[in-house]
């Protein structure tokens, strides 16, 4: 392991990379002439030189130790390697809303995983910040009742889950009250630093003040309140330098305006860099690759153009209904669930023009290039439903106009996709539960080699990101007999089978997500610029659709197709019948 960087290194490598100031505009944006912005995107990542790849992981290091997010790490960098080359700096993990059942079922769990996979840092301990009244000694019951090992070598699972429990505690607080934040950083610094220092892990784990990861598994209520106690109560010692990061789950807003006053709250409290804005699709295996897949193969690249791709589709399929959250999604629908922000995020990716360089801060910026040529959306771009039975569920208002499924065409004003139709679709209660990509490509200009029969047919590229992770190509082929039939078939890399080993213990999204941001790694984090611009496209609809009175959703049956397919969407779009 490479030694620590001197301050004057530490100097040097800030200045490389020209790391932001808190005083820095993200939102600064210039709009040129095909109206994508020229803008900085926090600048993390942007300037006349750039840090070498052989000092990226000392500038892993030292961002560990001393900075809010670490501009120099790479999509190409081995995620092993830069975990290990911070593993000497101790962190306290926050959980706040530790009692509640995001935490319970996601958080806590992805936590113990990390650790069992010993992807955390030597010297760490978990934290749970909530209002309930809890002993740690019975936070803990509750933390080991939702623990399981997901690997196949399940032999240390049991003294692992023991010495995971050993670094959870408790605390109960308001979120409101500065005192109880004041008092709980008290705590930390005089009771759980001190433990971290007395227990330095084979003299592997350095003795300096602990940075402090705020996961926030709390609802938007209680936002506001949360982020000043912290400010103003629970942060670490900058002074000696440590950091402290803070995770961020979704809902962010339920339009421009609702997000504009939590995002002025955000940055009242924090820089923009030290906000971890969770969208845990982007961290599914399949997605996280996506850059790769698509950036790192000609064949895909050279062909990534409307000159050779006739649609998209983003599609994502539940086969059960709002069953136990209805009153929660009734107030926002599958529109802002979904469609706002996990497709909208799977289709940056998938449109983006290739980044200056596979460092975040240029991979970010080429996001939000992409989603100021989309076009704003109205009503008349979407198909929306609503399954038989959802108006009997329980807190759904009987007359409940919310839609559970939603179907959008998407235009993207800009060179490389004009006039190809990219079609969001999401709903509820449907006939499988499946989450994909389908990219369909013209049609071969040669038709003499394609039978009538077949002539209908396009290659497609298939990405399945869940329930089972693979990538399929299909194409027209004749079969190996003796009557040599022309059929079309498919070429596929399938994540259970390709990768027998890995694939027994592929990550969860949670796990990837909370170690970048350990690591403070924000490549495939949301950045504030990305979710004002998210709102923006979307606004126009949802208030169309909204108004007094809102617009019916077609009833669908509860397990069926939904009220259209993507390729009737497609079919109405080329045809120009979208308002029909």
């Amino acid at each position: 392991m490479s030694s620590l960087p001197t301050p004057s290194r530490l100097l040097s490598l800030r200045e490389r990379s020209r790391l932001p100031s808190n005083g820095d505009d993200v939102d600064n944006l210039e709009p040129s002439g095909s109206a994508s912005p020229r803008r900085s995107l926090s600048n993390s990542s942007r300037g006349p030189e750039r840090t070498p790849r052989s000092l990226a992981r000392v500038a892993s290091a030292s961002s560990a130790l001393s900075l809010v997010s670490n501009p120099n790490l790479s999509l190409l960098d081995s995620e092993l390697q830069v975990v290990e080359d911070c593993k000497e700096f101790p962190v306290i993990i926050v959980v706040v809303g530790a009692s509640g059942d995001l935490a319970h079922k996601k958080t806590l769990p992805a936590l113990f995983s990390l650790y069992y996979h010993n992807m955390l840092p030597y010297c760490f301990a978990v934290v749970g910040y909530a209002r309930s009244k809890l002993s740690t000694e019975a936070f803990r019951d509750v933390v080991v009742s939702n623990l399981v090992c997901r690997t196949v070598d399940r032999d240390h699972c049991e003294p692992k889950m023991n010495s995971f429990l050993e670094r959870c505690f408790y605390f109960s607080g308001q979120y409101d009250s500065l005192q109880d934040w004041q008092t709980f950083d008290r705590w930390l610094s005089e009771d759980i630093e001190v433990r971290l220092r007395s227990s330095t892990y084979e003299g592997r784990c350095s003795q300096r003040a602990s940075g402090r990861l705020f996961y926030l598994a709390i609802p938007p209520s209680v936002f506001a309140d949360t982020l000043r106690g912290i400010r103003h109560g629970a942060m670490a010692r900058e002074q000696l330098g440590a950091w402290t990061r803070v995770i961020v789950e979704k809902p962010f807003g339920r339009d421009t305006e609702s997000y504009m006053a939590l995002r002025d709250v955000v940055a009242e409290c924090f820089p923009e860099e030290a906000i971890y804005r969770i969208d845990h699709y982007v961290g599914k295996p399949l997605v996280a690759n996506l850059t790769t897949l698509r950036l790192g193969n000609f064949v895909f690249d050279a062909l990534w153009n409307r000159h050779c791709i006739e649609s998209v589709q983003v599609v994502f399929k539940e086969d059960f209904g709002a069953e136990g959250r209805a009153g929660y999604f009734d107030a926002y629908g599958i529109i802002r669930d979904i469609l706002q922000n996990h497709l909208l995020q799977v289709m940056s990716i998938i449109a983006m023009d290739p980044p200056a360089s596979p460092l975040a801060g240029d991979i970010n910026e080429a996001k939000l290039r992409l989603l100021y040529d989309m076009k704003p959306l109205h009503a008349k771009d979407f198909i929306v439903g609503q399954y038989d039975r959802y108006r009997s569920e329980r807190g759904v208002p009987k007359d409940s106009c919310t839609p559970t499924f939603a179907a959008c065409v998407v235009q993207i004003d800009n060179e490389r996709w004009r006039g190809v139709p990219f079609v969001m679709l999401a709903g509820k209660a449907l006939d499988e539960r499946k989450v994909y990509v389908k990219v369909a490509f013209r049609e071969t200009s040669n038709q003499s080699f394609v039978p009538e029969e077949l002539r209908n047919k396009r290659n497609t590229f298939y990405i399945e990101i869940q329930p089972r992770p693979a990538v399929e190509l299909s194409f027209i082929t004749k079969t190996p007999d003796l009557e040599g039939r022309v059929v079309q078939t498919k070429l596929d890399l399938v994540y259970n089978e390709s990768f027998v080993v890995e694939a027994q213990d592929m990550p969860d999204a949670y796990e990837r997500l909370i170690s970048d941001s350990i690591v403070g790694d924000r490549t495939l984090f949301i950045s504030d610029a990305q979710i004002s611009r998210a709102w923006e496209l979307f606004d126009p609809a949802l208030k169309e659709l909204e108004r007094d009175p809102p617009t019916q959703p077609v009833i669908y049956p509860y397990g069926s197709k939904g009220p259209i397919l993507p390729e009737t969407l497609i079919k109405k779009y080329m045809a120009g019948k979208m308002g029909d």
